[in-house]
């Protein structure tokens, strides 16, 4: 059984950890277009070439959005379908930020498929969320 008090912590470890990966986000948008091409000059992962500026960019924001996603979930009492559209707008501000952001970054530059990018990721973990923990979708029952 959730008690008020588990939900609590859940919602606070939650936001926690998503204004923590907010913090992330920023760090990696703050690194010059020089610092971001020697991360990514590894030979583990310098075969996926130029998409590997979109991997990064679906695996940040797909985790924000389960995070907080969570978060909304850890103060409510679970899973809620507004809060999958919210998370989203949520994350369509952030990304529009963080790429405004970039924009006064050396080497780096402002463009609009990162932002659909960051925004379809972030959705399509919410969604994925969603249907993974509602009852309907499970066939536990409620």
């Amino acid at each position: 059984m959730v008690t008020r008090s588990s939900r609590r912590w859940l919602g606070s470890g939650s936001t926690i950890a998503a204004a923590t990966w907010m913090g992330l986000i920023f760090y990696f948008s703050s690194l010059s277009g020089d610092e971001t091409s020697r991360i990514f000059e590894s030979g583990v992962i310098s075969w996926l070439g130029n998409g590997i500026s979109y991997v990064g960019h679906v695996l940040l924001y797909a985790v924000l959005a389960a995070l907080v996603l969570c978060a909304l979930w850890g103060w409510e009492r679970g899973p809620n379908p507004g809060w999958v559209f919210t998370v989203v707008m949520f994350s369509l501000l952030y990304a529009i930020s963080d790429e405004y952001h970039q924009s006064f970054i050396d080497r780096r530059a402002a463009t609009g498929v990162d932002v659909l990018v960051d925004t379809a990721a972030a959705a399509t973990a919410a969604v994925a969320m969603w249907f993974v923990t509602t009852p309907e979708s499970t066939g536990k029952p409620a």
